[in-house]
């Protein structure tokens, strides 16, 4: 039962203070490093797209305790990060946007 507060908030809590089972979902951001072959950052980021996206997700969540129920893919992209192989200074390293678009002010 959902009850109005004072403050005019609404409340769900239990009228005896009991405990009641929660299903929380938290979306959170993981990162997947994705080898590929291309000529440059748009084309990595392209192939790595299709690579992780084109079907279904290519990285398995498995909940590791007891209370996590199920883990999946959230389908949101908070941006990307291109090193190149052999730069391990990491020089030519950029950060860009989920739309593809360089960030930062090294454009």
């Amino acid at each position: 039962m959902t009850a109005i507060a004072p403050d005019g908030q609404a409340s769900d809590a239990v009228a005896d203070g009991a405990s009641r089972r929660h299903f929380v979902h938290v979306y959170a951001v993981i990162r997947v490093k994705v080898a590929v072959d291309a000529r440059d950052h748009h084309s990595a980021m392209k192939t790595a797209d299709d690579l992780l996206f084109a079907n279904g997700l290519a990285v398995r969540l498995v909940p590791a305790a007891q209370t996590v129920l199920e883990a999946e893919y959230a389908e949101e992209v908070t941006g990307y990060l291109v090193d190149e192989a052999g730069d391990d200074e990491f020089v030519r390293s950029r950060s860009y946007g989920p739309d593809h678009e360089p960030e930062g002010d090294g454009a």
